[in-house]
């Protein structure tokens, strides 16, 4: 999706395509001030989220219509409640041609919802989808398998291969993990998909045994996101899935926490995945999680990994000081680092000091991140720091051969940033 704001050339030239594919290069001729389409798209872009503004725009010149309804419409939400008119016709979206993401929002968080909600909700939109003909972008919210799975509306949404070819990015927000084969089915049924993103509802654990060979993800699936978890999400059954059909094409996987438990199934995968993976994240609770992925080996063998965010790899206590345990000292060492060109590290809070804090072990962190021999690409190293104050200047100047090269980058809460930045200044200036 293109980045709000005045958007680059090629973003620019991608949506002008778009508005000339909807028949309505006629009216470009009589744009006001005699301002060609491409530079009224400029202008009108800075007005993106300001939907007042463009509802007076689309009113004033005939010939803005479109550059106004390409942000006026660019979202369009389908839910339970939905309105249906006397005739039984639900109301729908005056230009779905324009809308480029679709939400589709269930009744699985909302009980009274779900009581008045018709059982076919859904039918009317599925019915629609050939109507869409610029979506590609995917989001469903709270539904319950139970509540379109068998349905004659799933039936109908699932028979239109023109729509679903056309998504290449698809978020699941609280869904319920399981039945697990129901997500398999729903992610197979995008032949186009690059991007997908999981948020779950809540967590059922029970055993399902049922053929993984047989769900085969697109081949176009780089990309894959739990980071937006609430809660520790047992990942377990997408390593068995992606390890059981040597699925190698993801070259982005970010996670928040992973169970114990599903670290060896993980690590496993990765190490698969080799040379393949490009942007790693992942976040660690305890230290002993940190010793596990270590000595797993899990990123020995990814040599094309280019970014990498670790959260609780350095933990700030109370006390305003910061450990790093061996563990996280041998995690970048086992890093092949050839291609390694960003590094960011979050600081996780913990309310007590680990019986191996040494805070001056995190010059040994320094000294790895400066070799050049070691990571010759790294170009970038963020710390986003949780709490700002005094106690950071220690965090800041644990780096100075790091600062040195102008590679270190500090970040914090809005309210904290003039304060980090005089320690920055400060530290320069000693």
């Amino acid at each position: 999706m293109a980045t709000p704001g005045i958007l680059g050339l090629n973003a620019l030239d991608a949506r002008h395509q778009h508005l000339l594919a909807l028949d309505s290069y006629k009216n470009f001729t009589s744009l006001p001030c005699g301002l060609p389409a491409e530079l009224w798209s400029i202008i009108l872009d800075h007005l993106y989220d300001n939907k007042r503004s463009l509802l007076s725009c689309l009113l004033a010149c005939r010939a803005w219509g479109d550059f106004c309804r390409y942000h006026l419409y660019e979202l369009f939400t389908w839910s339970t409640v939905n309105k249906f008119d006397e005739d039984g016709c639900s109301t729908f979206h005056p230009y779905p041609h324009y809308a480029r993401r679709l939400a589709i929002s269930g009744s699985l968080l909302d009980d009274d919802v779900a009581e008045d909600s018709n059982i076919e909700w859904l039918l009317p939109l599925a019915q629609h989808l050939d109507q869409f003909v610029s979506v590609t972008h995917l989001e469903v919210d709270s539904m319950d398998w139970d509540d379109i799975f068998g349905t004659h509306a799933w039936d109908k949404f699932t028979s239109a291969k023109g729509f679903l070819s056309q998504i290449t990015c698809l978020d699941f927000c609280n869904i319920p993990l399981h039945p697990f084969q129901n997500i398999l089915e729903s992610i197979c049924l995008f032949p186009s998909l690059q991007k997908l993103d999981y948020l779950p509802s809540h967590v059922d654990f029970g055993e399902e045994i049922f053929d993984l060979q047989s769900y085969t993800p697109p081949s176009s699936w780089h990309a894959f996101s739990t980071e937006h978890s609430p809660l520790q999400l047992p990942t377990l059954g997408f390593w068995t899935w992606f390890s059981a059909i040597e699925f190698t094409s993801l070259q982005t996987i970010r996670l928040d926490s992973v169970p114990t438990s599903d670290l060896p199934t993980l690590s496993s995968y990765l190490r698969l995945l080799g040379g393949v993976l490009k942007n790693f994240r992942i976040r660690f609770i305890t230290p002993h999680d940190v010793y596990e992925f270590v000595e797993s080996n899990a990123l020995a063998n990814s040599t094309g990994l280019q970014r990498l965010e670790l959260v609780g790899f350095i933990r700030q206590h109370p006390d305003d000081q910061f450990w790093a345990g061996e563990e996280s000292f041998n995690l970048l060492t086992m890093l092949p680092g050839t291609s390694l060109s960003g590094l960011d590290i979050l600081l996780d809070g913990t309310p007590h000091r680990n019986s191996d804090s040494v805070l001056s072990q995190l010059a040994a962190i320094d000294e790895i991140l400066a070799t050049s021999e070691k990571f010759s690409a790294l170009n970038n190293v963020h710390l986003h720091l949780g709490r700002c104050n005094k106690g950071n200047q220690e965090i800041s100047k644990a780096f100075p051969s790091c600062q040195k090269k102008g590679l270190i980058t500090v970040s914090t809460s809005m309210q904290d940033l003039s304060l980090i930045a005089k320690v920055i200044l400060d530290d320069q200036m000693e």
